[in-house]
């Protein structure tokens, strides 16, 4: 393992723990707003469109099924929440997926 690459993964890791930790502690409605941003930011390193918006669609912005797969894999490994493909394709938008995220998460902390 390269040494960038083992403090990559260390910067990853500690990144998902805040995250989660952020999660935990956050009311509903912060839970959301957390959940929208990182969709939002995941989706623009994705699609290399910083112009995207939170109500920005994400076909109409390009998103591809490679895209949306990995997407999915990021968002699940920020969040430990899955994101299955179907999810991302009938929530369109930042906003509409950060919201579905945080009501799975709602579901599986109950």
């Amino acid at each position: 393992m390269e040494p960038n690459e083992e403090s990559t993964e260390s910067t990853e890791s500690a990144h998902d723990e805040q995250m989660a930790g952020r999660l935990a502690s956050a009311t509903p409605e912060e839970r959301e707003d957390l959940l929208r941003d990182l969709v939002l930011r995941r989706s623009r390193e994705i699609l290399e469109r910083p112009e995207l918006d939170e109500d920005g669609n994400f076909l109409e912005n390009g998103l591809s099924s490679l895209n949306a797969l990995q997407l999915s894999k990021t968002l699940m490994g920020d969040t430990g929440v899955e994101a299955p493909l179907v999810a991302i394709v009938e929530h369109p938008t930042p906003t509409l997926l950060g919201k579905y995220l945080a009501e799975a998460y709602e579901a599986e902390a109950e």
